[in-house]
C-alpha cells in the first residue's frame, strides 16, 4: 500500500475513483471548490492510499486552514475533512491504516490539529476513538428511494401526510429559478431561519462568506446540486439547496420563513423533490443530520430530529472526530483568540 497526498488531481479521474468506491459528493472536485470558494484560506489536499497496481483502495478530500491573522497563522493550522474517508469493502483495517497515514502526514506538516467531519458517513466512532480521537456523535436520516411512491408515501408519519396535502391545497407552487435569483432567495431564507434557531438556543447558520460569487453557484454549475424554491402567494417563502452523487441525494442547504413553514411549503418541497429525483433513478436522500442529544426534549435541536425521523428513513449513528497534534499551540492560540477575537 502507498499514501499519496496531492493539491491537484486528474478531475476526471479523482471523481470515477470516488464513484467507484462509493463516496459521496463530499469526497468529489465539485465539493471542494465549493469550500475553496467560501473559505478562501483552504487548500484543498487529494488524499489516496493505493493498491500495488496503483489503483486507489481509499480516498479522502481533506482541506488544510489557518488563521488569517498572521500572528495565529503558524500556530492555528488545520487539516479537515468534511466526511471520512471511503474505503473500498469498507474495511476496518484499511480505515485505520489510512486514518494514521492523514495524521502523519498532518504532523509532517505542522497542523495543530486533525478533524475529521462525518457527513454522509455512517459508524466509524469506536475505529475514531480507539485510534485516539475525541468523537461527537450525530445523526442523520437516509430515505431508500427504491421502494414504490405508494410505500413512500406510507412510509411518513401521518403528521406530515396530512401537512403536504395541506401545502397543496393552499395552492404552494415549486419552481427551478435561474442560478443567480434561487441563491438570493436560499440566503434571504437561511436568515430567516438562522434568526429563529438563534431564539431556542441553537447556533447562527447564517452564511458570512465575502467572496465574490457565492459558493453555491459552484455546486449548480457543477451540475451536482439543484435549488427549489416553494410559493406561498406568489412570493418565495421555502427553499432548498440539494446535492446528488454517486446515488446519493443530500439535502445541503435550506431556509425558510414564518409563512412558508405556516403553510408546510417545506414538507411539500421535500416530497416532491424526493419523488423527482426518484424517478431520475437515484436510490437514497438524506435529510442531513443533528447532535445525538436531540433525541432530547430539552435539546434546541429536538424539532428538527422529530420531523427528519417522521419521514421514516433510516436513524444512521454517524461521529466527527477530533485529535490535538500540537498541545501548546493548541492552547496560545485558543488564548491569542480570546484576547484578538476570532
Amino acid at each position: 500500500m502507498q499514501f499519496r497526498a496531492s493539491n491537484h488531481v486528474e478531475r476526471s479521474k479523482w471523481d470515477a475513483a470516488v464513484a467507484d468506491l462509493g463516496g459521496t459528493v463530499f469526497h468529489t472536485l465539485a465539493w471542494a471548490d465549493y469550500i475553496v470558494a467560501g473559505e478562501p484560506h483552504a487548500a484543498p489536499v487529494y488524499c489516496s492510499l493505493l493498491e500495488d497496481d496503483g489503483a486507489p483502495a481509499s480516498v479522502a478530500l481533506g482541506f488544510r486552514l489557518c488563521s488569517s491573522r498572521r500572528l495565529l497563522a503558524s500556530l492555528s493550522g488545520q487539516f479537515r475533512l468534511d466526511a471520512l474517508p471511503v474505503i473500498r469493502n469498507t474495511d476496518a483495517e484499511r480505515f485505520a491504516m489510512f486514518v494514521k497515514e492523514l495524521e502523519t502526514a498532518s504532523r509532517d506538516a505542522g497542523d495543530v490539529e486533525l478533524v475529521l467531519g462525518s457527513f454522509a458517513s455512517p459508524g466509524g466512532a469506536e475505529a475514531l476513538e480507539h485510534l485516539g480521537f475525541s468523537t461527537t456523535p450525530r445523526m442523520e436520516f437516509e430515505i431508500d428511494l427504491r421502494p414504490s411512491e405508494d410505500e413512500l408515501w406510507k412510509a411518513l408519519e401521518y403528521k406530515r401526510r396530512k401537512n403536504i396535502k395541506k401545502a397543496a391545497r393552499l395552492n404552494v407552487a415549486l419552481e427551478d429559478l435561474p442560478l443567480e435569483d434561487g441563491i438570493a432567495h436560499l440566503r434571504r431564507l437561511q436568515g430567516a431561519s438562522a434568526e429563529r434557531i438563534v431564539e431556542r438556543g441553537g447556533r447562527d447558520i447564517i452564511f458570512q462568506g465575502s467572496a465574490p460569487r457565492d459558493p453555491i453557484e459552484v455546486l449548480l454549475k457543477a451540475g451536482v446540486a439543484r435549488l427549489v424554491c416553494a410559493r406561498v402567494n406568489g412570493k418565495v417563502e421555502s427553499a432548498g439547496l440539494f446535492t446528488a452523487f454517486n446515488g446519493l441525494v443530500y439535502h445541503t442547504l435550506s431556509g425558510h420563513s414564518r409563512a412558508g413553514l405556516k403553510a408546510q411549503a417545506p414538507t411539500l418541497l421535500l416530497w416532491e423533490t424526493l419523488k423527482r429525483y426518484k424517478a431520475e433513478g437515484m436510490t437514497r436522500l438524506n435529510l442531513g443530520g443533528c447532535s445525538a442529544d436531540a433525541v432530547n426534549e430539552n435539546s434546541p435541536e429536538h424539532g428538527v430530529y422529530r420531523y427528519k425521523r417522521d419521514w421514516g428513513g433510516d436513524v444512521l449513528k454517524c461521529a466527527s472526530g477530533r485529535k490535538v497534534l500540537r498541545p501548546l499551540a493548541h492552547r496560545l492560540v485558543n488564548t491569542a483568540r480570546a484576547v484578538l477575537g476570532r
